[in-house]
């Protein structure tokens, strides 16, 4: 799936409510660079630093705009990702994101995998952990983003299918399964 204009977009909206005590970011400074940030004072492309940035951290901390102070990466907000998974230091940076209006459902409200630096982090052990511990734990879609491309992680391709189309699916095994999910996401898939 090729990327909207709207993916790995650092904006006011959905968050969870919590940070983990004992987490700062420290030296990291992964959001500022790979996110887009729309923002009339720091607004920038993504993958591109923000002009702000001193190469030890942010010039402008003290006032920074309340985008920046709001917004927190997953390993800021996920007491179960382990301390070695913060961006600076695995090369992923894991976002929640979504568009209300996307055309995909499962892009609409999700987690996906964004590289730092190279996409060769997306195949560390450690990250390879992270994404199926959000797989598991299976609330919300996870994607992985390299090369301006989004691939579905999860759900996989068959319950992904079968999700979108439970009446004419060639998968009808996973079907239980996919209107389970429907039922959970009552807000991006109709019921029936």
């Amino acid at each position: 799936m090729v990327e909207s204009a709207q993916a790995g977009t650092m904006r006011s909206g959905r968050t969870l409510n919590h940070l983990v005590p004992g987490r700062d970011c420290g030296d990291c400074v992964a959001c500022c660079e790979v996110l887009r940030i729309v923002d009339p004072d720091v607004g920038k492309p993504a993958g591109i630093m923000c002009r702000h940035n001193t190469g030890s951290g942010c010039g402008i901390h003290a006032t920074r705009p309340d985008i920046c102070r709001r917004w927190f990466c997953l390993w800021r907000r996920i007491d179960a990702m382990p301390d070695e998974a913060r961006p600076d230091r695995c090369g992923v940076i894991f976002c929640l994101e979504g568009e209300d209006d996307h055309p995909n459902p499962f892009a609409r409200f999700c987690v996906v995998a964004r590289p730092v630096g190279s996409s060769r982090a997306l195949r560390s052990e450690l990250v390879r952990q992270v994404i199926a511990m959000f797989a598991r734990q299976g609330e919300l879609p996870v994607w992985v983003h390299r090369h301006g491309v989004r691939s579905l992680i999860h759900p996989p391709p068959d319950l992904a299918d079968a999700i979108e189309r439970p009446d004419t699916t060639p998968f009808q095994a996973f079907v239980p399964a996919a209107m389970d999910w429907r039922r959970r996401h009552r807000a991006n898939w109709p019921q029936g």
